[in-house]
């Protein structure tokens, strides 16, 4: 696999692994300093927003900067408000945190689409499901170590100590990124030809122009709605509520999540020629087995059935990740990739946002377990709208239904 490839996932992998772990940082210096559950929960809602409005802006500068010089230019920006957010943290000014929150938030957004868009340009055709299995199976190992880790960090040493190792990644992703945009500057930015609106616009009208596209962002927002169940907090009230265990359970089927993704990560790197041939059925499988598992968890009352449940949901959810990303990019043209990529950012940023709102709604009124159940429903819907497409996707060589 290209050099520049696993470069690229490398300083991805060290970006993911600080911002999480800043994340673990920051709430709890907003809960020692505020004592207050609302600032808690107004970091993702900020964090949130923030990446919604950075999904509908970041075309601007796609069609002015080649897209490694956006990496690039993001993590050297983010490395330097760090020091700003550790300064503030050091003399104890928290009421600027918030700022800082959204700034990073918004970098974020910008670069994840540009990293997504740059894949198919370091690897050929037929090596992008192994390559984005290969980026699937770092992302979430790093993600998974470092909200384990992170916590244990956090107890022994503190926030301040933890700052610093943050800002260490960042540096090392900085530097990964360098080599990435020395080595790859003969890729141009689009020259301009439309009005600052006007290119917003692009990715919107790529969507507008093609119908199988639409209902590809419409499975994309439904299923990051859905995708809300599986965050802490619903599973924590999932494990009390209809479970009725101690919250170490709660870890447990967090965890088992994770082994379920990144098994189903190694698997369909190791079998990427089959999988490669069975794509569009792939991600109808995914959908169904997730539905299928989504409703039988919301029934259950047995914990270890839960865990093996929990693991069923990572390897149905990587199986239909990996298979949207590879058709993506295989169906859209480089050139117009990192601006559907930008939509594909705000809709579901957007459908994440909403459907953390609802299911807690849903889950306060009506119990958790409708939750869970409502979820499959709308699982079922997106497999659907997968089947109704799938015959134009086939249309494209080398996708095979």
């Amino acid at each position: 696999m290209h050099s520049t490839f696993t470069r690229l996932v490398t300083g991805q992998a060290f970006n993911g692994a600080g911002m999480v772990l800043y994340i673990v940082c920051l709430m709890q210096l907003i809960y020692e300093a505020s004592h207050s559950p609302i600032f808690m929960s107004l970091v993702p809602v900020t964090i949130t927003f923030t990446r919604f409005v950075s999904g509908l802006v970041v075309p601007v500068f796609f069609q002015r900067y080649p897209l490694p010089m956006i990496l690039l230019s993001a993590q050297i920006l983010k490395t330097a408000l760090f020091i700003l957010l550790i300064l503030i943290v050091f003399y104890g000014e928290l009421s600027l945190i918030f700022i800082l929150i959204s700034l990073l938030a918004f970098l974020d957004g910008c670069s994840d689409p540009a990293s997504d868009a740059l894949i198919p340009r370091f690897v050929q055709t037929e090596a992008l499901v192994k390559a984005n299995s290969t980026a699937a199976i770092v992302y979430q190992t790093v993600e998974f170590g470092c909200w384990a880790l992170g916590g244990v960090f956090l107890a022994l040493f503190g926030a301040e100590p933890l700052l610093i190792v943050v800002f260490a990644l960042y540096v090392i992703a900085t530097s990964v990124f360098w080599t990435i945009r020395q080595e790859t500057s003969v890729i141009k930015a689009q020259s301009r030809k439309s009005s600052l609106f006007g290119e917003m616009l692009t990715g919107w009208e790529e969507v507008r122009r093609l119908s199988w596209l639409r209902n590809f962002i419409a499975i994309s927002f439904m299923d990051a709605a859905v995708g809300v169940i599986w965050i802490a907090a619903i599973v924590y009230v999932f494990v009390e509520e209809a479970l009725g265990v101690s919250e170490i359970w709660w870890g447990w089927i967090n965890a088992s999540f994770f082994i379920g993704l990144i098994m189903t990560g190694v698997i369909v790197y190791a079998r990427e020629h089959f999988f490669r041939r069975q794509l569009t059925r792939i991600v109808l499988f995914g959908f169904l087995g997730s539905a299928l598992v989504t409703g039988t968890y919301a029934l259950i009352t047995l914990p270890l059935l839960a865990l093996l449940l929990s693991v069923g949901v990572g390897v149905f959810q990587q199986l239909r990740g990996v298979g949207m990303h590879t058709i993506l990019q295989q169906k859209i043209s480089g050139e117009k990739l990192p601006y559907v990529y930008a939509v594909n950012e705000a809709v579901t940023t957007l459908a994440f946002g909403i459907g953390a709102l609802t299911v807690g709604i849903i889950a306060e009124n009506i119990g958790v377990q409708f939750v869970y159940l409502a979820s499959a429903g709308f699982l079922l819907v997106c497999m659907g709208l997968w089947f109704i497409i799938f015959r134009k996707i086939c249309e494209v060589k080398g996708v095979y239904f």
